[in-house]
């Protein structure tokens, strides 16, 4: 199964194997890694500990194995973590030479040793790596000099090399020990910019602030941008902090003090702020971070120069309160969100306010004005013009590590960018209702939920199974029952960057056709439907908080092909990630009746029920044309389910290669893997160009011929094409699994069978008949939602205990499976 998904990740998988099991906090991934990196997990990890070099030599990747040790410091999930990770670096840098070590890594094993093991043994170590990126190298050497974290230098020598990143004039710290680097920071203004009366508005909110918020309005003051107004928002902080607040505002005339009445959160803050500005640009200012005295100018010149640009941003680099930048595995500037200036009126009238969120509402402001105003609207200034500050226990980083943010900012995203990508206007106003979903955790209105249903699947893709699982939760819902889905990511698509929702599932969830709940958010559920058991293959070691009463694993998918290849799962590896992440014993039900003896058919270490889960396609009312007698027939295939393993696509379209004929369409499937070579005749659908009811009307047969050793016997887009009146072909070893709704025939005969029907249309609309009877007849949801609401009905009054392995709910017993 390892070398399975080894397959899956093909090329650059040193990239995409290490970020997506961050990304999920796999641990158990690590395994995939190891295996790409051509040796066992376990075994490397002891060559490690014991310094064994000989473990790994060739054909051992070094690159790849530089993945995992990255993997495993940057999770630091396990009490062992940060030893194993500089272990397994340190294996690699002595068994096959520093210069194995990607630059990256190199990068990577002196900031983790910095982090770690302090700054002595991090500058030994730097000397050791010549091909450290520049910009990293750069900031380990300044961070080593830094008298204020263990530094050999004197702070003036360290103070000009770390003023090197900046434009001029240089940063300086006040002469004033007793404080910490960070607020002793300061920068000359010199001479004020030529400017022609623009005034701009800096918002600085506050709620509670310390000492930081001098430190900030500072910086601002000390602009060289002349026409300037801080507003300064303090959001309904109690009383013992109005002095710091008195303090801020006599730090210069141009300083507006105005108070919230009660506490609305940052963003709610802002939008007062940028109602009160009086500037024809407006800018912001985080309470505790300092701005570069030219940080206005420089991101004013643009928008003078070229009225096409609606807003800037510069870069900032996070520091710690001595001013340390180290920080393994993170860039060490990024774009500044915070130091967003824009033209008021024109940005304000088009795209409106903040959303009034608690957290992460800064980057949705941004790039709803980037895609309400097109490319070219927004202009980075490509400088670190800020330094942000983290303190211990910041939100940033409780929330946001390399390659992971909390479930509910990832939500959050996904649901902006399906918004903004709408036709819809982009306008939001100032209050608490928004055209998309915020999760409860970013709200501030997280309260425990309750579900009668909640369906576990990755749903980045639709592929028959989403699409399946969507039916059926039309089919609950129907039938009164609460429903909600919860999104696992699989380790069988991996990819270097985050995915959102697939588009159609985010549009339910924005509409309120679906609600959704996150594994970090309280819920009880009578039901946990797990969709796809292999989400659950390499999940998560723990960090859930949904507790059903009822698990059920649904197998629509066999762990493997029958000639064993394609391994998608383990019984026992999903059995105990089920126990582990909910708490409760999995009751296992095949979907799909070639399933069903490839799980019994082992020594199945679990509970399964007697019945397979019934199919749900609802009816197509779609008008049903004859084929035309003159003219090529129209033949297709909906790729969904073939853009995974390596040679599906080939397959699915052996058939319709043969159909020389035949007026040929594809709908692609929504993963990463797309066909190539395609003649250019063939009409080929993105997924997004059309829904698969509108792409099946359009045929007049439908072409369902899968690899020959699936063992599935059913597939989603050739019963939903059947509903719509479409004749559907399938191999002769299908016909009693398909039944009335498809005609059997040889893959080498399909052509032939084609044209007949095409010719005969008598024959042609009896079985176009005929399938829809079936659908309506054999696959009805109600058939389901009344297997579903049985299981519901039969769990117990009480919740299931709560905690980490906490005890679950009673086992199903005989005579409820039977229900």
């Amino acid at each position: 199964m390892l070398d399975d998904h080894v397959t899956l990740a093909g090329a650059g998988a040193e990239l995409s194997l290490p970020n997506t099991a961050m990304r999920n906090r796999s641990v158990a991934a690590r395994r995939v890694l190891a295996r790409a990196a051509g040796i066992g997990l376990d075994e490397v990890l002891a060559a490690a500990r014991r310094g064994d070099t000989r473990r790994i030599r060739r054909p051992v990747n070094p690159a790849l194995l530089a993945g995992l040790a990255q993997t495993i410091a940057l999770q630091d999930e396990l009490p062992e973590d940060r030893a194993d990770a500089l272990a397994l670096y340190a294996l690699i840098r002595t068994g096959r030479g520093a210069g194995s070590l990607p630059p990256a890594h190199q990068a990577l094993h002196v900031q983790l040793v910095h982090a770690w093991q302090g700054p002595a043994n991090a500058r030994q170590l730097l000397g050791a790596y010549r091909n450290i990126p520049a910009a990293a190298r750069q900031t380990l050497e300044i961070d080593l000099a830094n008298p204020h974290a263990g530094g050999l230098v004197a702070e003036e020598a360290w103070l000009a090399r770390f003023a090197e990143l900046f434009p001029e004039p240089a940063p300086m710290l006040l002469a004033a020990p007793e404080r910490e680097p960070f607020d002793r920071l300061a920068g000359a203004a010199g001479h004020a910019c030529e400017t022609a009366g623009e005034r701009v508005s800096v918002v600085v909110t506050a709620y509670r602030p310390g000492e930081g918020l001098l430190t900030a309005v500072r910086s601002i003051a000390a602009q060289s941008w002349p026409d300037l107004e801080i507003v300064l928002v303090d959001d309904a902080s109690p009383g013992e902090f109005d002095a710091v607040l008195a303090a801020a505002a006599d730090l210069d005339p141009r300083v507006r003090l105005i108070r919230m009445p009660v506490n609305g959160g940052t963003y709610a803050a802002r939008n007062a702020g940028v109602e009160a500005a009086r500037g024809d640009f407006v800018t912001f200012q985080d309470s505790d971070d300092w701005s570069h005295p030219r940080r206005i100018e420089l991101q004013m010149a643009p928008m003078l120069t070229d009225r096409a640009v609606l807003a800037t941003t510069s870069e900032g680099i996070s520091v710690s309160d001595r001013l340390v930048m180290t920080r393994p595995g993170i860039r060490r500037s990024r774009v500044n969100v915070s130091s967003l200036l824009f033209r008021k009126d024109q940005v304000i009238r088009r795209i409106g306010w903040f959303d009034r969120v608690r957290k992460a509402a800064d980057s949705e402001f941004l790039e709803r004005i980037q895609a309400a105003f097109g490319p070219g609207s927004v202009r980075r200034v490509a400088t670190p013009l800020a330094l942000i500050r983290l303190s211990e226990g910041s939100l940033s980083r409780s929330e946001i590590r390399a390659w992971w943010m909390h479930p509910a900012r990832t939500a959050y995203m996904s649901a902006y960018r399906c918004w903004h990508a709408s036709s819809g206007s982009p306008h939001l106003p100032p209050g608490p209702d928004r055209p998309f979903v915020a999760p409860a955790h970013l709200s501030g209105l997280a309260v425990p939920r309750r579900f009668d249903v909640v369906v576990a699947a990755d749903w980045r893709f639709l592929t028959g199974t989403q699409r399946s699982a969507l039916a059926e939760i039309r089919a609950l819902r129907s039938a009164g029952l609460s429903v909600a889905i919860l999104h696992l990511e699989a380790l069988r698509s991996v990819d270097r960057q985050r995915r959102s929702l697939s588009p159609d599932v985010q549009r339910l969830i924005n509409t309120g056709q679906l609600d959704q709940v996150l594994e970090t958010d309280e819920v009880d559920a009578e039901v946990l439907l797990v969709r796809q058991p292999e989400v659950l293959q390499f999940a998560p070691e723990d960090g859930c908080r949904i507790r059903p009463r009822r698990l059920l694993l649904v197998a629509d998918r066999a762990p493997a092909r029958r000639d064993g290849s394609d391994r998608r799962y383990t019984v026992e590896a999903v059995g105990e990630a089920a126990r582990r992440l909910f708490a409760a014993d999995p009751l296992w039900c095949p979907a799909d009746p070639g399933v069903r003896p490839l799980l019994a058919g082992t020594d199945f270490p679990g509970a399964m029920t007697p019945f397979d889960l019934p199919a749900v396609v609802e009816p197509r009312d779609v008008a049903r044309p004859m084929p035309a007698r003159r003219g090529p027939a129209v033949v297709g295939v909906d790729l969904c389910d073939a853009g995974v393993w390596p040679g599906d696509l080939e397959a699915a379209l052996t058939v319709p290669h043969r159909c020389r004929s035949a007026d040929v369409r594809l709908r692609l499937p929504e993963s990463p893997r797309r066909p190539s070579g395609l003649p250019a005749a063939w009409l080929v659908y993105e997924p997004a160009d059309l829904d698969s009811r509108t792409f099946a009307a359009q045929l007049d047969f439908y072409l369902h011929f899968p690899p020959e050793h699936l063992a599935e016997t059913t597939s989603r887009p050739a019963l939903e094409a059947a509903a719509t009146g479409c004749v559907v072909l399938v191999p002769d070893h299908l016909a009693a699994a398909f039944g009335e709704t498809a005609l059997p025939c040889a893959p080498e005969t399909a052509s032939a069978v084609i044209e007949g029907l095409r010719r005969d249309p008598v024959r042609y609309a009896a079985q176009s008949a005929r399938a829809r009877a079936a659908v309506a007849r054999d696959l009805r949801p109600a058939v389901f939602a009344d297997r579903i609401a049985g299981l519901v009905r039969a769990t117990t009054p009480a919740p299931a205990q709560r905690g980490r392995n906490g005890p679950g709910p009673r086992p199903v017993t005989p005579e409820e499976v039977h229900r």
